[in-house]
């Protein structure tokens, strides 16, 4: 028994907590599918891990709609036993960010499913970086994906409701980068900068939303390591505490490509208004196809400074999203204050970290920030959430366990 009774009831429990007009769910066919994606993901296909996403729904519940002329599901011409040989062979032909492999009961007088056909439930397009807008929503059913070993997220149509970690069963917390300490703390770092004295919270919530694509794009590469993010006045103080490995005397900045987005986004806001004024203004057209222009260039430094956190040792980042050094060594003496677990809002218990319980990868981040309390880290596991840590006040940090938001665990 992989998955007992009590995590099963969560997922139940988390699923009924969603307001929708989604059915009940059955507690053997949950078993079965969560079981079965799990051991699937733990084998290999052609020497690469197995990835792949299961819906539970029925052929007569899937809602028929068309998405630019295409379908958006593939009826199989028979059914397939749902097994792990079946989800290992059939896996490598369906992309599990978008495409889930539609399963149900075989018959009402059995617990066996099978799988039926592949349905289109794509989580792309739902944010800023994207290149086109999210047109469909997914069907309200459960989703099970796994993208990395020994990891499950379970998601109810696109929201994510469960995450299961390095044996850990978890519901997702908020994003930290909104109303908590930690988006305080990053927002505190760029009140500085001339593209934010310009645009003001436009520009603020186009860097966040930057730090939470990097955050993702580094999940993907699935290698363990940390970002630190140093404000400017920690640029020379910071690194006493850090033995850079390889360091960067010249790199692009992401913050100017930000600006350029801001700077669209007025303008194509100021092109519709006076399109409906029936007055001459920005071409639309025009500036929509610049927009898509920079969020390709903001997207590919994004995956450039994803790509050195793959390398063991710390990615060192400017608030001007510049990379100063990777793979570097964090170096600070020992946190003696209090480490308190977030997040930082009523709905959650505030209680001591224990840090016995953790590597050295997330010790010398904790012993970092100590030194730095306003530089954030971001410690990023192989088989596991990415933990947030900034400093609190003198004599407190504050520790945020997951920092992917709810699209970013695909």
């Amino acid at each position: 028994m992989l998955f007992d009774y009590h995590i099963i009831d969560q997922v139940i429990e988390l699923w009924n907590r969603h307001e929708s007009v989604g059915g009940s769910l059955r507690f053997d066919q949950v078993k079965s599918a969560m079981e079965t994606v799990f051991l699937a993901g733990l084998k290999r296909e052609e020497d690469r891990p197995v990835q792949v996403s299961v819906i539970l729904l029925e052929p007569e519940m899937f809602p028929h709609r068309e998405l630019s002329g295409e379908p958006v599901l593939v009826r199989m011409d028979r059914r397939l036993p749902f097994t792990v040989d079946s989800l290992v062979k059939l896996a490598p032909a369906f992309d599990p960010v978008t495409t889930a492999l539609a399963v149900c009961a075989c018959d009402v007088d059995t617990q066996a499913l099978s799988v039926w056909g592949a349905v289109f439930t794509s989580r792309r397009g739902r944010t800023r970086f994207d290149p086109e807008p999210f047109s469909l929503t997914p069907p309200d059913a459960l989703v099970i994906s796994t993208l990395s070993t020994g990891s499950l997220t379970v998601f109810r149509g696109g929201n994510v409701i469960a995450r299961f970690n390095s044996g850990r069963f978890n519901e997702p917390t908020p994003t930290p980068f909104t109303a908590s300490l930690m988006g305080w703390s990053l927002l505190q770092g760029i009140k500085s900068h001339a593209e934010f004295q310009t645009n003001g919270t436009r520009y603020w919530r186009c860097y966040r939303d930057f730090i939470d694509r990097l955050l993702v794009e580094a999940n993907k590469r699935g290698h363990g390591g940390a970002i630190v993010w140093l404000p400017e006045h920690l640029l020379e103080d910071g690194q006493d505490w850090i033995n850079p490995r390889y360091t960067l005397q010249q790199g692009a900045e992401g913050a100017p490509l930000l600006q350029e987005l801001c700077r669209l986004e007025i303008a194509r806001e100021e092109g519709e208004d006076a399109f409906r004024q029936g007055v001459k203004g920005p071409d639309v057209l025009v500036v929509e196809r610049a927009i898509q222009e920079v969020k390709r260039r903001i997207v590919e430094h994004v995956e450039l400074l994803a790509q050195m956190t793959r390398v063991d040792g710390a990615l060192i980042l400017s608030s001007r999203l510049r990379a100063l050094s990777f793979g570097s060594i964090l170096e600070a003496p020992t946190w003696l204050g209090e480490t308190i677990y977030g997040p930082d809002d009523d709905a959650y218990p505030a209680y001591q970290v224990d840090l016995h319980q953790y590597g050295t990868r997330h010790n010398s981040a904790v012993n970092f920030i100590g030194k730095n309390h306003d530089a954030v880290a971001f410690v990023l596991s192989q088989d596991g959430p990415i933990a947030g840590i900034t400093g609190k006040d003198g004599d407190t940090l504050y520790w945020w366990p997951d920092c992917l938001s709810s699209l970013g665990s695909v």
